[in-house]
Protein backbone atom coordinates (compact mmCIF):
# COMPACT_ATOMS: atom_id res chain seq x y z
CA UNK A 1 0.00 0.00 0.00
CA UNK A 2 1.93 3.02 -1.02
CA UNK A 3 0.84 7.26 -2.03
CA UNK A 4 -1.28 7.04 -5.21
CA UNK A 5 1.00 8.91 -8.10
CA UNK A 6 0.61 13.09 -8.17
CA UNK A 7 0.70 13.29 -4.14
CA UNK A 8 2.90 14.89 -2.06
CA UNK A 9 4.98 11.92 -0.97
CA UNK A 10 5.81 10.77 -4.72
CA UNK A 11 9.00 11.06 -6.88
CA UNK A 12 12.67 9.28 -5.80
CA UNK A 13 12.98 10.76 -1.84
CA UNK A 14 9.66 8.93 -1.20
CA UNK A 15 10.21 5.37 -2.17
CA UNK A 16 13.49 6.01 -0.44
CA UNK A 17 11.69 6.96 2.24
CA UNK A 18 8.98 4.07 1.08
CA UNK A 19 11.83 1.03 1.52
CA UNK A 20 12.67 2.10 4.79
CA UNK A 21 9.64 2.18 5.85
CA UNK A 22 8.52 -1.44 4.42
CA UNK A 23 12.01 -2.60 6.76
CA UNK A 24 10.55 -0.97 9.93
CA UNK A 25 7.43 -2.26 9.37
CA UNK A 26 8.42 -5.62 9.25
CA UNK A 27 10.37 -5.27 12.10
CA UNK A 28 7.69 -4.10 13.91
CA UNK A 29 5.34 -7.16 12.77
CA UNK A 30 8.24 -9.16 13.80
CA UNK A 31 8.04 -7.70 17.34
CA UNK A 32 4.66 -7.19 18.06
CA UNK A 33 4.15 -11.05 16.87
CA UNK A 34 7.39 -11.94 19.46
CA UNK A 35 5.36 -10.47 22.27
CA UNK A 36 1.92 -12.66 21.17
CA UNK A 37 0.19 -9.16 20.13
CA UNK A 38 -0.26 -10.37 16.96
CA UNK A 39 -1.35 -13.69 16.41
CA UNK A 40 -3.27 -14.42 12.97
CA UNK A 41 -2.18 -13.83 9.79
CA UNK A 42 -4.64 -11.80 8.46
CA UNK A 43 -3.63 -8.69 11.38
CA UNK A 44 0.09 -9.74 10.63
CA UNK A 45 -0.54 -8.92 6.62
CA UNK A 46 -2.35 -5.92 7.60
CA UNK A 47 0.20 -4.69 9.44
CA UNK A 48 2.98 -5.27 7.36
CA UNK A 49 1.00 -3.38 4.31
CA UNK A 50 -0.18 -0.56 6.00
CA UNK A 51 2.45 2.89 6.32
CA UNK A 52 2.15 4.09 9.49
CA UNK A 53 4.25 7.39 8.57
CA UNK A 54 1.28 8.23 5.87
CA UNK A 55 -1.07 8.98 8.67
CA UNK A 56 1.52 10.89 11.02
CA UNK A 57 3.46 12.50 8.35
CA UNK A 58 4.70 15.69 11.17
CA UNK A 59 5.83 13.39 13.28
CA UNK A 60 7.58 11.41 10.66
CA UNK A 61 9.31 14.50 9.32
CA UNK A 62 10.18 15.85 13.46
CA UNK A 63 11.22 12.42 14.96
CA UNK A 64 12.13 10.39 11.86
CA UNK A 65 10.61 7.20 10.75
CA UNK A 66 12.36 4.71 13.65
CA UNK A 67 9.97 6.81 15.81
CA UNK A 68 7.05 6.41 13.97
CA UNK A 69 7.57 2.49 14.08
CA UNK A 70 8.76 2.20 17.86
CA UNK A 71 5.53 0.89 20.07
CA UNK A 72 4.27 4.09 21.00
CA UNK A 73 1.20 6.23 21.16
CA UNK A 74 1.87 9.53 18.74
CA UNK A 75 0.22 12.97 19.99
CA UNK A 76 -1.34 14.81 16.95
CA UNK A 77 -3.45 17.16 17.93
CA UNK A 78 -4.10 19.08 21.47
CA UNK A 79 -6.70 21.16 22.70
CA UNK A 80 -6.09 24.98 24.17
CA UNK A 81 -4.85 23.71 27.22
CA UNK A 82 -2.11 20.98 25.52
CA UNK A 83 -4.83 18.19 26.80
CA UNK A 84 -4.29 15.49 24.06
CA UNK A 85 -7.18 14.88 22.15
CA UNK A 86 -6.44 12.65 19.29
CA UNK A 87 -3.28 10.75 18.72
CA UNK A 88 -2.02 7.32 17.09
CA UNK A 89 -2.48 4.80 19.48
CA UNK A 90 0.21 2.67 20.89
CA UNK A 91 0.80 -0.16 17.92
CA UNK A 92 0.49 -3.35 20.15
CA UNK A 93 -2.65 -2.15 21.49
CA UNK A 94 -4.07 -2.18 18.21
CA UNK A 95 -2.86 -5.06 17.49
CA UNK A 96 -4.71 -6.70 20.65
CA UNK A 97 -7.90 -5.27 19.60
CA UNK A 98 -8.01 -5.69 16.34
CA UNK A 99 -7.11 -9.88 17.36
CA UNK A 100 -9.58 -9.64 19.87
CA UNK A 101 -12.56 -7.99 17.31
CA UNK A 102 -12.02 -10.55 15.11
CA UNK A 103 -12.62 -8.65 11.78
CA UNK A 104 -13.40 -10.63 8.45
CA UNK A 105 -12.89 -10.43 4.78
CA UNK A 106 -16.30 -8.97 3.44
CA UNK A 107 -17.10 -7.44 6.85
CA UNK A 108 -19.02 -4.53 7.84
CA UNK A 109 -16.98 -2.32 10.43
CA UNK A 110 -18.03 1.06 12.37
CA UNK A 111 -15.02 2.73 13.78
CA UNK A 112 -15.70 5.51 16.58
CA UNK A 113 -12.84 8.32 16.61
CA UNK A 114 -11.19 8.29 13.17
CA UNK A 115 -8.07 9.81 14.64
CA UNK A 116 -5.34 9.86 12.24
CA UNK A 117 -6.88 7.33 9.87
CA UNK A 118 -3.97 4.69 9.99
CA UNK A 119 -6.92 2.54 12.35
CA UNK A 120 -9.01 2.71 9.77
CA UNK A 121 -6.58 1.87 6.97
CA UNK A 122 -5.77 -1.53 8.92
CA UNK A 123 -9.28 -1.96 9.09
CA UNK A 124 -9.82 -1.49 5.44
CA UNK A 125 -7.37 -4.19 4.63
CA UNK A 126 -8.78 -6.88 6.80
CA UNK A 127 -12.05 -6.63 5.30
CA UNK A 128 -10.88 -6.67 1.83
CA UNK A 129 -12.88 -5.36 -1.62
CA UNK A 130 -15.95 -6.99 -0.63
CA UNK A 131 -15.49 -5.33 2.92
CA UNK A 132 -16.76 -1.67 4.09
CA UNK A 133 -15.51 0.29 6.71
CA UNK A 134 -17.06 4.05 7.90
CA UNK A 135 -15.34 5.48 10.28
CA UNK A 136 -17.22 8.65 12.37
CA UNK A 137 -15.26 11.93 13.94
CA UNK A 138 -17.12 14.60 15.36
CA UNK A 139 -13.98 16.82 15.10
CA UNK A 140 -13.67 18.32 11.48
CA UNK A 141 -9.95 18.70 11.36
CA UNK A 142 -9.68 15.54 12.21
CA UNK A 143 -11.81 14.32 10.18
CA UNK A 144 -10.32 16.12 7.17
CA UNK A 145 -6.93 15.40 7.74
CA UNK A 146 -7.89 11.43 8.42
CA UNK A 147 -10.08 11.40 5.22
CA UNK A 148 -7.28 12.79 2.76
CA UNK A 149 -4.79 10.69 4.30
CA UNK A 150 -7.27 7.41 3.41
CA UNK A 151 -8.28 8.66 0.45
CA UNK A 152 -4.18 9.20 -0.65
CA UNK A 153 -4.17 5.42 -0.34
CA UNK A 154 -7.63 4.42 -1.92
CA UNK A 155 -8.41 2.42 1.01
CA UNK A 156 -12.18 2.62 0.26
CA UNK A 157 -12.77 4.01 3.99
CA UNK A 158 -15.42 6.53 4.40
CA UNK A 159 -15.00 8.99 6.87
CA UNK A 160 -18.31 10.83 7.78
CA UNK A 161 -17.81 14.36 10.78
CA UNK A 162 -21.12 13.67 13.31
CA UNK A 163 -20.81 12.70 16.94
CA UNK A 164 -19.79 8.79 17.18
CA UNK A 165 -22.50 8.07 20.19
CA UNK A 166 -24.78 8.52 17.52
CA UNK A 167 -22.87 6.09 15.16
CA UNK A 168 -23.65 5.95 11.14
CA UNK A 169 -27.46 4.39 10.91
CA UNK A 170 -26.89 4.63 7.08
CA UNK A 171 -24.54 1.37 6.69
CA UNK A 172 -25.94 -0.52 9.58
CA UNK A 173 -26.06 -2.89 10.66
CA UNK A 174 -22.22 -3.60 11.11
CA UNK A 175 -20.20 -6.89 11.68
CA UNK A 176 -18.02 -4.95 13.88
CA UNK A 177 -18.03 -1.51 15.85
CA UNK A 178 -14.99 -0.15 17.42
CA UNK A 179 -14.75 2.52 19.49
CA UNK A 180 -11.18 4.54 19.86
CA UNK A 181 -11.72 6.91 22.95
CA UNK A 182 -12.73 6.24 26.20
CA UNK A 183 -16.00 6.29 27.50
CA UNK A 184 -18.03 6.19 30.59
CA UNK A 185 -21.42 4.91 29.24
CA UNK A 186 -23.17 2.79 26.14
CA UNK A 187 -24.91 4.41 23.33
CA UNK A 188 -27.93 2.78 23.03
CA UNK A 189 -27.06 3.25 19.08
CA UNK A 190 -23.90 1.11 19.10
CA UNK A 191 -26.22 -1.75 20.17
CA UNK A 192 -28.89 -0.99 17.85
CA UNK A 193 -26.66 -0.83 15.00
CA UNK A 194 -24.43 -4.01 15.48
CA UNK A 195 -25.88 -7.20 14.04
CA UNK A 196 -26.81 -10.11 15.88
CA UNK A 197 -23.83 -12.38 16.85
CA UNK A 198 -21.81 -9.15 16.16
CA UNK A 199 -18.80 -7.66 18.11
CA UNK A 200 -18.38 -4.22 19.63
CA UNK A 201 -15.15 -3.18 21.06
CA UNK A 202 -15.08 -0.30 23.72
CA UNK A 203 -12.72 1.23 26.04
CA UNK A 204 -14.61 1.59 29.26
CA UNK A 205 -13.81 4.43 32.16
CA UNK A 206 -14.06 2.21 35.76
CA UNK A 207 -13.14 4.77 38.11
CA UNK A 208 -12.18 8.18 38.77
CA UNK A 209 -8.76 8.11 38.02
CA UNK A 210 -9.48 7.17 34.32
CA UNK A 211 -8.29 3.21 34.65
CA UNK A 212 -10.11 1.92 31.78
CA UNK A 213 -10.78 -1.38 30.47
CA UNK A 214 -11.04 -2.30 26.59
CA UNK A 215 -14.10 -4.53 26.80
CA UNK A 216 -15.47 -6.89 23.55
CA UNK A 217 -18.98 -7.75 23.99
CA UNK A 218 -21.21 -9.79 21.75
CA UNK A 219 -24.48 -9.20 21.14
CA UNK A 220 -26.92 -11.64 22.04
CA UNK A 221 -30.39 -10.29 21.39
CA UNK A 222 -30.61 -7.11 23.12
CA UNK A 223 -28.03 -7.54 25.63
CA UNK A 224 -24.46 -6.93 24.90
CA UNK A 225 -22.07 -9.82 26.82
CA UNK A 226 -18.01 -9.18 27.60
CA UNK A 227 -16.15 -12.18 25.85
CA UNK A 228 -12.74 -10.66 26.07
CA UNK A 229 -11.11 -7.72 28.81
CA UNK A 230 -7.69 -5.93 27.76
CA UNK A 231 -6.70 -2.73 30.10
CA UNK A 232 -5.99 0.44 27.70
CA UNK A 233 -5.45 3.96 27.68
CA UNK A 234 -7.43 6.09 25.61
CA UNK A 235 -8.55 9.70 25.26
CA UNK A 236 -11.62 10.15 26.46
CA UNK A 237 -14.58 10.02 23.39
CA UNK A 238 -15.76 13.66 23.12
CA UNK A 239 -19.65 14.78 22.52
CA UNK A 240 -22.03 15.22 24.97
CA UNK A 241 -20.75 12.62 27.62
CA UNK A 242 -19.44 15.22 30.45
CA UNK A 243 -15.46 14.77 30.70
CA UNK A 244 -14.61 12.38 33.26
CA UNK A 245 -13.53 13.56 36.33
CA UNK A 246 -9.67 13.05 36.25
CA UNK A 247 -9.91 15.23 32.73
CA UNK A 248 -11.02 18.06 35.05
CA UNK A 249 -8.28 17.72 37.95
CA UNK A 250 -5.88 19.58 38.61
CA UNK A 251 -3.79 16.73 41.60
CA UNK A 252 -1.01 15.93 38.48
CA UNK A 253 2.71 15.59 38.29
CA UNK A 254 4.52 15.36 35.68
CA UNK A 255 8.42 15.29 34.33
CA UNK A 256 10.30 15.44 31.02
CA UNK A 257 13.40 16.27 29.18
CA UNK A 258 14.13 18.27 26.31
CA UNK A 259 17.11 17.21 24.11
CA UNK A 260 18.02 18.77 20.62
CA UNK A 261 14.70 20.33 20.46
CA UNK A 262 12.78 16.98 21.51
CA UNK A 263 10.74 17.17 23.71
CA UNK A 264 9.07 13.66 25.39
CA UNK A 265 7.68 12.65 29.27
CA UNK A 266 9.61 10.70 31.60
CA UNK A 267 6.99 9.93 34.07
CA UNK A 268 3.12 11.42 35.46
CA UNK A 269 0.87 10.77 38.29
CA UNK A 270 -2.50 11.88 38.17
CA UNK A 271 -5.19 11.25 40.74
CA UNK A 272 -6.77 11.89 43.74
CA UNK A 273 -4.14 11.09 46.33
CA UNK A 274 -1.40 13.40 44.32
CA UNK A 275 -3.68 16.03 45.73
CA UNK A 276 -3.29 15.26 49.21
CA UNK A 277 0.22 14.58 49.42
CA UNK A 278 2.71 17.72 50.82
CA UNK A 279 5.21 19.14 48.69
CA UNK A 280 8.14 17.02 50.30
CA UNK A 281 6.48 13.98 49.37
CA UNK A 282 5.32 14.81 46.15
CA UNK A 283 8.93 15.41 45.60
CA UNK A 284 9.39 12.07 46.61
CA UNK A 285 7.19 10.29 45.00
CA UNK A 286 8.50 11.61 41.52
CA UNK A 287 11.43 10.66 42.40
CA UNK A 288 10.47 6.91 42.73
CA UNK A 289 8.31 7.43 39.48
CA UNK A 290 11.92 8.79 37.43
CA UNK A 291 13.35 5.48 39.25
CA UNK A 292 14.45 2.38 37.44
CA UNK A 293 11.72 -0.69 38.86
CA UNK A 294 13.62 -2.92 41.79
CA UNK A 295 12.86 -6.14 41.27
CA UNK A 296 11.42 -7.80 44.65
CA UNK A 297 10.43 -11.05 44.88
CA UNK A 298 7.17 -12.03 45.88
CA UNK A 299 6.19 -15.54 45.44
CA UNK A 300 3.28 -14.55 42.67
CA UNK A 301 3.92 -15.25 39.08
CA UNK A 302 1.24 -13.51 37.29
CA UNK A 303 -0.56 -12.09 34.24
CA UNK A 304 0.35 -8.23 34.35
CA UNK A 305 -2.61 -7.29 33.46
CA UNK A 306 -5.12 -8.77 35.07
CA UNK A 307 -2.87 -8.26 38.61
CA UNK A 308 -3.06 -4.36 37.60
CA UNK A 309 -6.51 -4.33 36.80
CA UNK A 310 -7.60 -6.09 40.43
CA UNK A 311 -4.95 -3.80 41.70
CA UNK A 312 -6.62 -0.47 40.10
CA UNK A 313 -9.87 -1.77 41.40
CA UNK A 314 -9.10 -2.78 44.80
CA UNK A 315 -6.92 0.40 46.08
CA UNK A 316 -8.43 2.96 47.53
CA UNK A 317 -9.26 5.91 45.77
CA UNK A 318 -7.28 7.76 48.50
CA UNK A 319 -4.25 6.17 47.73
CA UNK A 320 -4.21 4.90 44.04
CA UNK A 321 -2.38 7.00 41.20
CA UNK A 322 -2.68 6.61 37.78
CA UNK A 323 0.66 6.73 36.13
CA UNK A 324 2.64 6.76 33.74
CA UNK A 325 4.75 4.52 32.99
CA UNK A 326 3.82 2.28 35.59
CA UNK A 327 0.65 2.91 37.94
CA UNK A 328 0.85 2.83 41.88
CA UNK A 329 -0.29 2.85 45.24
CA UNK A 330 1.51 6.11 47.54
CA UNK A 331 1.71 6.24 51.31
CA UNK A 332 1.31 9.34 53.60
CA UNK A 333 5.51 10.23 52.55
CA UNK A 334 5.04 9.70 49.02
CA UNK A 335 6.09 5.70 49.11
CA UNK A 336 4.77 3.78 46.65
CA UNK A 337 5.03 0.28 44.80
CA UNK A 338 3.78 -0.25 41.11
CA UNK A 339 2.94 -2.84 38.93
CA UNK A 340 5.76 -3.94 36.37
CA UNK A 341 4.45 -5.38 32.89
CA UNK A 342 7.10 -8.17 33.13
CA UNK A 343 6.85 -11.75 34.53
CA UNK A 344 5.30 -10.67 37.49
CA UNK A 345 5.16 -7.80 39.99
CA UNK A 346 8.02 -5.64 41.15
CA UNK A 347 7.80 -2.84 43.42
CA UNK A 348 9.83 0.72 43.26
CA UNK A 349 9.60 1.80 46.67
CA UNK A 350 10.64 1.09 50.36
CA UNK A 351 10.29 -2.13 51.87
CA UNK A 352 6.57 -1.23 53.41
CA UNK A 353 5.65 -0.33 49.99
CA UNK A 354 6.59 -3.92 49.36
CA UNK A 355 4.87 -5.78 51.45
CA UNK A 356 1.63 -3.85 50.63
CA UNK A 357 2.06 -5.38 47.36
CA UNK A 358 2.93 -8.90 48.45
CA UNK A 359 -0.77 -8.38 50.57
CA UNK A 360 -2.79 -6.78 47.75
CA UNK A 361 -1.53 -9.95 45.48
CA UNK A 362 -2.13 -12.51 47.99
CA UNK A 363 -6.04 -11.14 47.82
CA UNK A 364 -5.89 -10.97 44.39
CA UNK A 365 -4.90 -15.21 44.31
CA UNK A 366 -7.28 -15.47 46.62
CA UNK A 367 -9.77 -14.13 44.43
CA UNK A 368 -9.02 -16.86 42.30
CA UNK A 369 -6.75 -14.55 39.95
CA UNK A 370 -9.38 -13.39 38.10
CA UNK A 371 -7.82 -12.22 34.39
CA UNK A 372 -8.10 -9.43 31.79
CA UNK A 373 -8.36 -11.48 28.74
CA UNK A 374 -10.21 -13.71 26.98
CA UNK A 375 -12.32 -16.02 29.49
Amino acid sequence: MTPKAGTAGSGRPARRRARGGAQLRRGLVEDLGARDCLTTPAVRRAFAAVPREHFVPEAAAREGLEAVYRDAVIITERDERGMPVSSSSQPSMMALMLERLQVEAGHRVLEVGAGTGYNAALLAELVGPDGRVVSVELDDQIARKARRALEELECGVRVVRRDGRDGWPRGAPYDRIVVTASTGEMPAAWLLQLREGGLLEVPLRVDRVGTQAVVTFERRGDRLSSVAVLLGGFIPLRGGEAPPQWAQQDSYLSAGETLDGRSRPLAGLRGEAVGRLSAPARRQLLSLALTEPRAIPLGVRANPSALFFFLALEAPSRRFVAAFPFPGVIGDDGSAWRCWAGRGPSPASTPTGGRKLSGSCSIWSGAGRRAAGRP
